[in-house]
């Protein structure tokens, strides 16, 4: 099981970050307040250009997947929503992108909404904690750079009865690191393109959050893969798994499998790609645990170079086979989805 203990109150505490794993949410995912994260000290606005921020939302069932994000990157920021029909295969969406930091990240998960407004396109990200639910909202009406109509209202449970949380904090230096919340959700709501209409049941559709921040590197780099659905017993299952640059990752890593309310913590984890990003990637561990094949059916890149910055990004979604082996016990992941993602930046 992963670590049972509540999330603690800030994550930054005098001037120090906190790291670990925690059941639930920080009450403050307060990077900024970090002293010397770079080993002297510097402006608070300098902090705030070098701190990455997203929020995104992935959600399906058997026939779509769904996935949303609002990214801060504080020089170059986007908002985009991809849509992928599992049968016919047809992909549809918008991304926007925006010169400098477009949104404000809340530094806690209480109530709060971040938006993004565009000509034709919005998407928002509403959390209302209260309520016990996470709103995702995105229309796009039909112009020269977005031909189809697409609205999408869905609705993300993260009640006690529902959803089981993780945070962790790992490092990338002595005081500097990385901060995520991620949880495994139900989802209902609707998605029209066009007029067709197709409607998530939270019996049947599975969704996944991520509120991240960090103060990665100028040269990032990180493989990733998600997945979830439901499983012949009718468990919501789903899993993260993630190489990156953290430091001592057989402590500190978000490597997480959702067996309905149980969350099990994962070893780290190595990716190969023995056919280039478009075959199928292989992502296991070195004790057994996790052997996985990911299989690309739709790409969903991102190439940019702007003289010191560059974005080289993979982001594929697509089925699963393989799977994992806890306690003897193997959970097939044949009948899971989900995304991976490859990507290098210099921000």
């Amino acid at each position: 099981m992963a670590n049972s203990i509540q999330a603690p109150a800030s994550i930054v505490d005098h001037g120090r970050m906190k790291f670990g794993s925690w059941s639930g949410y920080p009450g403050e995912a307060n990077l900024l307040d970090v002293v010397k994260p770079y080993g002297f000290r510097i402006l608070r606005i300098l902090k705030r250009m070098r701190l990455k921020e997203w929020r995104a939302l992935q959600a399906g069932d058997d026939t779509w997947f769904v996935f949303a994000v609002l990214y801060d990157a504080k020089f170059i920021s986007m908002a985009s929503v991809d849509l992928w029909n599992r049968k016919d295969k047809a992909k549809h969406g918008f991304r926007r992108m925006f010169p400098l930091s477009r949104f404000i990240m809340s530094k806690s998960l209480e109530f709060s909404e971040t938006h993004a407004d565009q000509g034709t396109d919005r998407l928002s990200l509403r959390i209302d904690p209260e309520a016990s639910y996470i709103g995702l909202h995105a229309r796009s009406k039909p112009s020269h750079a977005a031909p189809e109509d697409i609205a999408l209202d869905l609705r993300f449970d993260f009640s006690p009865h529902d959803a089981s949380p993780i945070s962790v904090c790992m490092p990338l230096g002595d005081n500097r690191g990385i901060y995520s919340t991620k949880v495994l959700l139900p989802c209902s709501g609707l998605l029209s393109i066009d007029g067709h209409t197709h409607r998530f049941d939270s019996n049947t559709a599975s969704g996944a959050f991520d509120d991240h921040k960090g103060y990665y590197p100028y040269r990032l780099h990180y493989d990733w893969v998600t997945g979830f659905g439901i499983d012949a017993q009718g468990r919501r299952i789903g899993f993260n798994l993630t190489d990156n640059q953290v430091l001592d990752q057989e402590r500190y890593n978000e490597n997480r499998l959702w067996l309905g309310k149980e969350v099990h913590t994962l070893p780290p984890v190595r990716f190969e790609r023995p056919d280039g990003r478009e075959g199928p990637w292989i992502i296991r561990d070195r004790k057994g645990v996790v052997d996985l094949r990911f299989y690309p059916e739709v790409s969903h890149d991102i190439s940019m170079r702007l003289g010191l910055a560059a974005i080289d990004y993979a982001g594929p979604f697509g089925g699963f086979s393989g799977g994992f082996t806890l306690r003897g016990q193997a959970i097939d992941a044949s009948s899971l989805f989900g995304m991976g993602e490859d990507k290098s930046v210099r921000l």
